[in-house]
């Protein structure tokens, strides 16, 4: 806010937000970077496809290969290929349920090699993350589910967001991109009824 030509110090309350300056969008890219980085090698024993397979499996199988596909972002038969890697290292066994329809589970050892996954994922983002003090953690964090919440669509947008995630910590209220999703369905509901 300007008074006679001078800045006062306080932002008008309604004025338009900030855009984002290219430095901060340049950062936000880098630490995208960062990350991939620390968890291409912490999860280097399998491609991002087959880690996001085996890490989803190890939460929500029996699972069939069309959803499963959707999930981590792939075509049925790119999926199909996938799993046909998978299956073959011992890792992910296939069930004919019912004519043509297969469910996907995790074997002993895919599921040995899931926890081993999301073990080293974890580790390297808390690697990142020691970098900030406890304070700055709770910023990030708060800073972090506004960030993740944005652009969420929808269900199927947020369960391929969370592909790599360790369901049994992040869930429910926790979870702020699953959260957003279900505020969504609600008021898609609300909006259907009235």
């Amino acid at each position: 806010m300007t008074r006679g030509g001078r800045s006062t110090g306080r932002r008008d309350a309604t004025a338009a937000p900030a855009a984002p300056s290219a430095l901060d969008a340049n950062r936000l890219g880098a630490l995208w970077a960062t990350l991939d980085h620390a968890l291409g090698q912490a999860m280097a024993d399998q491609s991002a496809s087959s880690s996001a397979i085996l890490l989803w499996l190890q939460h929500w199988a029996p699972v069939g290969v069309v959803e499963l596909g959707r999930v981590v972002g792939l075509s049925q038969p790119a999926c199909t290929r996938a799993l046909d890697k998978l299956v073959e290292q011992g890792l992910v066994a296939r069930e004919t349920v019912s004519g043509k329809q297969v469910q996907l589970t995790l074997t002993r050892s895919g599921l040995a090699q899931a926890r081993q996954l999301q073990k080293r994922r974890l580790q390297a983002c808390g690697e990142l993350l020691a970098a900030l003090s406890p304070t700055e953690q709770a910023q990030f964090a708060r800073l972090a589910d506004k960030l993740l919440q944005a652009p969420v669509e929808d269900r199927a947008y947020a369960r391929h967001v969370c592909r790599f995630c360790d369901h049994a910590v992040c869930d429910g209220p926790d979870c702020p991109i699953g959260c957003q999703a279900s505020a969504i369905e609600r008021a898609a509901a609300g909006h259907q009824e009235g």
